[in-house]
Parts: C-alpha cells; structure tokens; sequence
C-alpha cells in the first residue's frame, strides 16, 4: 500500500500541470479573441465591465489607425512591456487609458490602461489591462485581475477569476510526495 500513496501523488500532480496548462491557454486565447468571455476587469480601487474594455480597446484602436493622439501623454503609445506582464501576442502593443467614466479624451489618464496589439493577424486586438496601482515602480505597471464568464447549461452567466501566476498546487503535490517517499 505505501507504493500506492506516491504513485496516487505523482498522478495528482499530473492532474493540476494539466489544469494548469489549459487555463493558461484559455485565458491567452480569450485575450487574443478580444474581450467576449470577460466579465470585468479589477484594477486597483477601479472595476471595469466587458463593455468599457471594449470600448476603451475600440477607441485606441480607433485613434492608433487614423495617426492620431490625445493628452499630453499623446494615447495610444507604444507599451514596451518592461515588466514582463504576461501577454497573448508578442506585440508590438499600444497603451490606451481606461476610465470609469466614459473614454479618454485627453484630460487626466488616471493609473489604469488597456494593452492593444494592432497588428495581430490584421487586426487590432486587446490583449490584457493593466494599472500603475500597486506597482513598486513609480512609473511601473501590474496586471489588472481579469474575471471571465461563462455561459452555463440554461445560458446563465458564471464567472472564474483567473491569473497568469504559476500553480502552488503543482509545487504542493510535488512536496507532498517527497515527503511520503522519504
């Protein structure tokens, strides 16, 4: 019985790479599709809906194919992704600015953005939000924590937080199992 424990172990970890490697891949194909399957978008104090990311994408994408910027900031700009966040495409992206209240039009940014890829495969694409909230560098970015809906049997809604950090659970089955065989 004591060889079963570690092999029932090793299983279980195989389990949750897997899971693990398929949420992965959901969430860089839901970016890559755009923003259908998500239902909002928290960054820092600030929530967005499907809809304002949308039409925060729609505009700097707007803008960046008509050669045209707004703010001081001039928006859309290039995002060179210093701080490795997690992206569906290898760009080159765009930044433009989300707010709570409408689209930007000029006045102040405030610290949230959408990340666009204008061209992924022709198209220009959203493919993740991000915020100066909480960044430990002054002029730094984090991901914004992104919720994605579903559709369930009756064509209800569910939603599923989900991230691009990698799995402890994988790290904890692996300990577990040492510490079995040990």
């Amino acid at each position: 019985m004591v060889c079963l424990k570690p092999a029932f172990l090793l299983s279980l970890c195989a389990v949750f790479a897997v899971a693990d490697s398929v949420l992965a891949s959901d969430q860089e194909l839901e970016k890559r599709e755009g923003v259908i399957s998500i239902s909002k978008a928290i960054c820092g104090d600030n929530s967005y809906t499907r809809q304002q990311i949308e039409e925060a994408t729609a505009e700097g994408c707007r803008l960046y194919f008509a050669g045209e910027q707004v703010g001081t900031s001039e928006y859309p700009h290039r995002f060179n992704n210093r701080e490795n966040l997690v992206l569906a495409t290898a760009g080159p992206y765009q930044e433009f600015p989300i707010i709570p209240s409408g689209n930007y039009t000029g006045r102040s940014p405030g610290p949230d953005r959408v990340i666009l890829d204008p061209n992924y495969r022709g198209s220009c694409v959203y493919v993740g939000t991000m915020t100066h909230s909480g960044a430990t560098d002054r002029n730094g970015f984090i991901a914004c924590n992104q919720t994605k809906s579903s559709s369930g049997p009756n064509g209800a809604s569910a939603g599923s937080t989900f991230s691009a950090s990698a799995s402890l659970g994988v790290a904890a089955c692996i300990l577990s199992m040492l510490a079995l065989t040990a």
